[in-house]
């Protein structure tokens, strides 16, 4: 069996995560990758910031020849393309005529943000869809392609506990600055409650409270193994929802228990399907969140309980990237040798 990964294989990426994996359990296959991260590490900025925003210019350009010129072999019986914005339809009909299935995977929403006129033109030339966003489900349906409908994940070889209970400390959110999110940190730092904090477009939060010997910013971007370590590191997980989209879940709603964290996010549907009342903290209003989380620091035997449990609840569900692999190779009959 010959088949062939293209994504974004850069250290640390979930696409990487998700590739490993699928090479794990097809470990009698000829398992070759294409990583579309080398084009883009070798794009300036200008050209990067076209193509991910508009999808044009040479960074679209030089992907796709990239592709074509790095296929090892004539036929594949599987070709998986993560997150295939920037792919033309022209390189999927090639590698359509070349392969025995073609499936395209992304956690990503792909029509309510990270729109691509080139994916949705190639869309009706994959055997399958694969999403984590229920509420686009019907959206992939639309242009006739077969859909699968599947949660995030999270990597146990890297979102594990690092720290004991006792090392722990306050509160943790890894992720883009939101509205909503930007006044609850706000009312949580404001409420001397430790908080680290991480991502892009913080810089009126941080200018606000640069002084606060409570609040630790840890920069704009923080990938892989300090990721983990710094979820690890807090008595609570922020699980943030965006509000700019539909969102029910997220890869924070596994990666915070994975990491022996425990998880505060919004109750709905979905995340109350994942987890029981004694699993999480789960909050209806944003703004009981910070009373909530004031408890929950108090009484840290209470904390402890609900993080264990939730670290083993999302271990007995499966959640895992490779139990989630394993289950989509079933899906698009694809037998898994392990």
């Amino acid at each position: 069996m010959k088949v062939l990964y293209i994504g974004l294989y850069n250290e640390g990426s979930t696409a990487k995560m998700r590739g490993e994996y699928l090479r794990e359990l097809l470990p009698s296959a000829d398992f070759s990758v294409i990583d579309t991260s080398i084009v883009l590490e070798n794009t300036s900025r200008i050209f990067r910031s076209m193509g991910w925003r508009w999808k044009i210019g040479p960074f679209i350009n030089n992907i796709n020849s990239y592709i074509i010129h790095n296929l090892p072999h004539e036929y594949y019986d599987l070709v998986w393309i993560d997150k295939g914005v920037f792919i033309k339809p022209t390189v999927v009909q090639l590698l359509k005529k070349r392969s025995g299935k073609i499936v395209h995977f992304t956690p990503d929403p792909a029509f309510t943000c990270h729109r691509s006129k080139l994916f949705f033109d190639s869309l009706p030339l994959y055997d399958y869809c694969i999403t984590t966003k229920q509420f686009e489900e019907e959206n992939y349906k639309q242009y006739g392609v077969k859909t699968i409908v599947c949660t995030q994940g999270y990597d146990p070889l890297l979102h594990k506990p690092y720290h004991s209970f006792k090392e722990k400390k306050g509160v943790v959110f890894i992720g883009h600055k939101e509205d909503e999110r930007e006044e609850i940190i706000s009312k949580l730092i404001e409420a001397d409650i430790h908080v680290v904090l991480a991502g892009i477009k913080w810089n009126k939060l941080l200018n606000r409270y640069k002084h606060k010997a409570n609040f630790v910013y840890k920069g704009t971007e923080i990938l892989g193994e300090d990721y983990a370590k710094t979820i690890s590191s807090a008595q609570i997980g922020l699980g943030f929802l965006s509000k700019w989209i539909p969102e029910t879940h997220t890869t924070r709603t596994f990666e915070i228990p994975a990491c022996g964290t425990a998880l505060l996010t919004e109750r709905n549907k979905e995340t109350s399907s994942f987890f029981n009342e004694d699993e999480v903290i789960f909050y209806d209003d944003k703004n009981d969140i910070a009373e909530l989380v004031k408890h929950y620091l108090s009484h840290p035997e209470i904390l402890q309980a609900i993080t264990i449990r939730g670290a083993q609840r999302v271990i007995k569900s499966f959640r895992d990237y490779k139990s989630i692999m394993r289950s989509v190779l079933d899906q698009i009959e694809m037998r898994s040798d392990v």
